[in-house]
């Protein structure tokens, strides 16, 4: 794998630069393939959708976008028999849901190929696809149906993360790329050796704020210079660092990472 040697700032536009979107709808997925709470079986919130710049592409070439989803499992009520059912593929046999069974069945065995879950500390649940290029210049997604996709008497509240609570117009997304950042192709560490030359350095440290890292503050971006909200995780270089207004995503007043390389999910509150 190449050293990496640019980053990329994310920045919300009105313009499709074919560059990626916020909120809107995924692409390169049927329905039946939307990612569901494994807590609930609820379908997730779409976030976003982005273009990864090649030197990222680190699950192949081929590979060259991801959508990025949230459900709120910390905080919801649980129905069983769901996580059984997508884990180990487990039937149930209950005739006054039937549709929602099946529904969930339909996801449980024909989930994407690239679909990764990814639970957070707390119990929240997230999922990662990558997509290929066609997938990515594909069209839209369909909605899921909300007639099969909740549970009989499941009550959805309305601050919740799932796609009929969430469902909003795309804002567009564009790469910008990133100057004189000095921390392109380092791995992130919260202590590092100050005596290396070559090791992380992070903002807010003496010679951070000598070279003014903080013009890096609350930025979403591709690589270089992190700024998360509470402690530093030791991910590697190819990461993405993404704020709330990405998707309205919910992280309590914080900020999340992505490392694509090892599929490891961190975020703080502010």
């Amino acid at each position: 794998m190449e050293p990496l040697k640019q980053a990329y700032d994310l920045e919300l536009t009105d313009k499709d630069h074919g560059q990626g979107w916020a909120f809107g709808r995924p692409v390169g997925i049927t329905t039946d393939q939307w990612p569901r709470s494994r807590i609930n079986g609820l379908p997730m919130a779409h976030l976003w959708t982005i273009l990864v710049p090649e030197a990222y592409r680190v699950k192949g070439k081929d590979l060259v976008g991801i959508s990025f989803f949230q459900a709120d499992d910390a905080f919801e009520d649980r129905v069983g028999g769901v996580e059984d059912m997508i884990t180990n593929l487990t039937e149930m046999n209950n005739i006054d849901a039937e549709d929602f069974w099946a529904s969930l069945s339909n996801y449980a065995n024909h989930r994407h190929r690239q679909e990764t879950y990814l639970e957070d500390i707390i119990g929240g649940g997230w999922a990662l696809i990558w997509l290929t290029e066609a997938e990515f210049s594909g069209g839209s997604t369909p909605m899921p149906n909300k007639e099969n996709t909740i549970c009989l008497s499941y009550e959805v509240e309305e601050w919740s993360s799932t796609c009929f609570v969430k469902d909003a117009p795309a804002q567009f997304i564009q790469h910008v790329v990133r100057i004189d950042d000095p921390n392109v192709g380092k791995m992130l560490d919260e202590w590092p050796d100050e005596g290396d030359e070559n090791t992380y350095i992070p903002m807010f440290s003496e010679k951070g704020e000598i070279l003014k890292l903080d013009r890096f503050h609350a930025k979403s971006h591709f690589g270089g210079t992190a700024n998360p909200i509470q402690g530093m995780p030791e991910f590697s270089p190819f990461y993405i660092e993404f704020e709330e207004e990405f998707g309205d995503a919910n992280m309590g007043g914080g900020n999340g990472q992505i490392d694509l390389l090892n599929d490891q999910f961190d975020w703080a509150c502010g």
